[in-house]
């Protein structure tokens, strides 16, 4: 009965996008979470950003319900709420402050620069859940840890593949994958000896992949330049290999790659997205 109520708390919080809370707000919130560790975001990407996590939650939470996996259905949940209470202190911390989170939301999705900060959100969070669900031990969306990737994975001999090595291509005349790299011969998941220990953020960033994928092709590259139309493929591909790449449960150091090499540099160039300069540490308080 209890993840019967929550899923219907939850979907009538998603068809209405209100702002009534299904969680205490006692709490002080005290600054947004970071997303795109790369760029400066915008209050609108922030939360589009929590929409589409939640989105993603609630399909879960279905998922999980309709075939009687009750205890995932309500770890699902639970997250969903907790980005609900999010989403709520975003919103009231837009500049201008709005009480109507459905007109912010209709707003960032028809901007190219919101949708684009939104995708470069959503594939660090994936790499955030892929290294939960497989309990990697260093942080996958900070870039400077695939310079230590050799000294933090076992050793391997000369002929196994390292994880910049280990990317897939697609052949564009029919659509199959093959490798590429100085080991032609390897996968994205060969001596793979991840060991899944969290099955509920494992689902949580295969559906974020195969959404944030769908979203660039039906949302963001209608929006965008028509003189971009190379770089746009390059990216729309990419956006695929990450999706392939979770699914087929790849080393982080080739999940690092994708994101961190091919997706967020091409988003930059592209929506002309802004680096940050200085980051400041989120608040611990």
């Amino acid at each position: 009965m209890l993840v019967k109520q929550i899923v219907v708390v939850i979907l009538g919080l998603l068809s209405s996008l209100s702002l009534t809370s299904i969680m205490s707000l006692e709490d002080n919130y005290f600054g947004q979470k970071a997303y795109a560790h790369d760029f400066s975001t915008t209050d609108e990407s922030s939360l589009v950003t929590l929409v589409e996590q939640i989105k993603a939650e609630t399909q879960l939470v279905i998922a999980n319900f309709l075939s009687n996996d009750n205890f995932s259905a309500h770890e699902h949940a639970i997250s969903a709420a907790e980005l609900m209470k999010d989403l709520e202190n975003n919103i009231t911390q837009t500049n201008p402050p709005s009480s109507d989170v459905t007109q912010v939301y209709d707003r960032g999705q028809k901007n190219s620069t919101t949708l684009a900060l939104v995708v470069a959100n959503i594939v660090d969070d994936i790499l955030r859940k892929y290294g939960s669900a497989f309990a990697v031990e260093y942080d996958m969306t900070n870039m400077s840890n695939m310079m230590n990737m050799d000294m933090m994975m076992p050793e391997m001999d000369n002929s196994s593949p390292r994880p910049m090595d280990m990317m897939t291509t697609t052949n564009g005349t029919n659509g199959s994958s093959s490798v590429s790299g100085r080991h032609s011969n390897t996968s994205m998941n060969m001596e793979n000896d991840l060991v899944l220990v969290n099955i509920n953020d494992y689902e949580t960033a295969k559906v974020l992949s195969g959404n944030i994928k769908d979203q660039f092709s039906t949302q963001l590259r209608p929006r965008s330049l028509v003189n971009e139309t190379t770089n746009l493929d390059r990216l729309e591909n990419r956006l695929e290999k990450l999706e392939q790449a979770v699914n087929t449960k790849a080393l982080p150091g080739a999940m690092m790659d994708i994101v961190h090499v091919q997706i967020h540099p091409m988003l930059q160039r592209v929506y002309d997205l802004e680096l940050l300069r200085n980051v400041m540490p989120e608040s611990q308080d």
